[in-house]
């Protein structure tokens, strides 16, 4: 009886034990989980690209001017503010104006050369003429003197030299020959006489002749530009140069100081800069800076925002709640009566903290915030804290 007894004890003890455990598994199961969660609510959103921007001038012209030319004076300095046409530096014109005088006489040399060939052509021509007709009139006398001056007025056509074409031709090579280096030293002494003048206004911000030497072809005699009319000019990789677009938004930045712009030009073609040690191409575009003032300085690096897309009054998300699969899908999950639901998203444009959600959810919506991987679909869920 006592064994029956015990056996009984044993038992509903086992039964006691087995349901604790069914108890506890079946509470741990239900148990929510706490989450972060955000609501889903319409507003503006725009999508950035931050980059750098350097300031250049709208309009630099490097002087080079001529290796040839001695400088004989410079006429201003770096800070100096010039007007179109004034002149910037005179060159030394002594050896230029003597070139063009002896090539003025070689070519009337060669003139008077032609003139004296010609009237002597003209003098052997006449005097051609006048020995064949006396042979003519002597031809067929039987007169012993008539024969006797014929043959000798014969040899005298026969020693007689003529002026050729060919020798009138080579003469007036030479006066062509002439003229053109007569030419060539004229315009050499004019462009000389110009020096190098200012082609617009700006500011001088080189200077690198110097006076009574010769200009370096290695470096500009002088560097002019205008440090009112700025540009920003940015280099860009394959994937943000696709986002770009000409009259897009541009905020440009330099400390305290904010300066609206547009991009003005696109490079139809990209470039690789070796010397930078990259292989890959870049495409440079242009900002058009509204509203430059004394603070901005050419050779600036600034922050530049370009504004690539913007919406008003959209659903908006944040980027933290967006789940993205293997196959790029997106979903959120949505808390509906304290289940997690798994709810795929179709999106619009993303700034770097919202997304535009275009389908999928309604306003109001409450989805969870960076849901960790131990969420499923289907999860009991509960929010922590205040909704976002």
């Amino acid at each position: 009886m006592k064994k029956k007894r015990r056996t009984i004890i044993a038992i509903i003890i086992v039964a006691l034990l087995v349901l604790t455990v069914v108890i506890v598994n079946s509470q741990s199961k239900v148990r929510p989980i706490t989450v972060r969660v955000s609501e889903v609510k319409k507003g503006d959103i725009e999508t950035i690209l931050s980059t750098n921007a350097l300031i250049e001038s709208k309009q630099t012209k490097n002087y080079m001017g001529k290796a040839q030319y001695t400088v004989k004076k410079v006429h201003v300095e770096v800070g100096d503010k010039v007007k179109t046409g004034d002149v910037l530096l005179s060159y030394d014109i002594k050896d230029y104006e003597n070139a063009v005088l002896q090539a003025q006489i070689q070519y009337e040399n060669a003139l008077l050369n032609k003139a004296e060939l010609l009237e002597q052509k003209k003098k052997i021509e006449d005097e051609i003429k006048k020995l064949d007709e006396q042979i003519f009139i002597l031809d067929g006398s039987s007169n012993p003197e008539d024969i006797a001056n014929l043959q000798a007025l014969i040899q005298a056509r026969k020693n007689i030299q003529e002026i050729s074409d060919e020798k009138v031709m080579l003469m007036d090579n030479s006066i062509a020959l002439a003229k053109l280096q007569l030419d060539t030293y004229t315009d050499t002494l004019n462009e000389a006489k110009q020096g190098i003048a200012a082609e617009f206004d700006g500011v001088v911000t080189q200077v690198n002749a110097t006076e009574s030497m010769p200009l370096s072809m290695a470096q500009p005699a002088f560097v002019v530009q205008q440090l009112d009319n700025l540009k920003g000019v940015i280099n860009l990789g394959k994937y943000d140069a696709a986002k770009i677009q000409a009259g897009q938004k541009v905020t440009l930045k330099y400390d305290t100081y904010t300066y609206e712009g547009r991009v003005s030009f696109i490079e139809p073609v990209a470039s690789k800069d070796i010397t930078m040690g990259s292989a890959d191409a870049m495409i440079l575009a242009e900002i058009d800076i509204l509203n430059p003032d004394k603070h901005l300085k050419i050779n600036f690096d600034v922050n530049a925002d370009i504004l690539i897309a913007s919406a008003k009054q959209v659903l908006t998300l944040p980027t933290e709640c967006l789940k993205y699969g293997r196959d790029g899908d997106v979903s959120v999950f949505v808390i509906k009566d304290g289940i997690a639901v798994l709810t795929p998203v179709t999106l619009g444009i993303q700034s770097d903290t919202q997304a535009e959600i275009i389908n999928g959810l309604s306003e109001g919506d409450v989805v969870i915030s960076t849901p960790s991987d131990n969420i499923t679909d289907g999860a009991a869920v509960v929010p922590a804290g205040e909704i976002k």
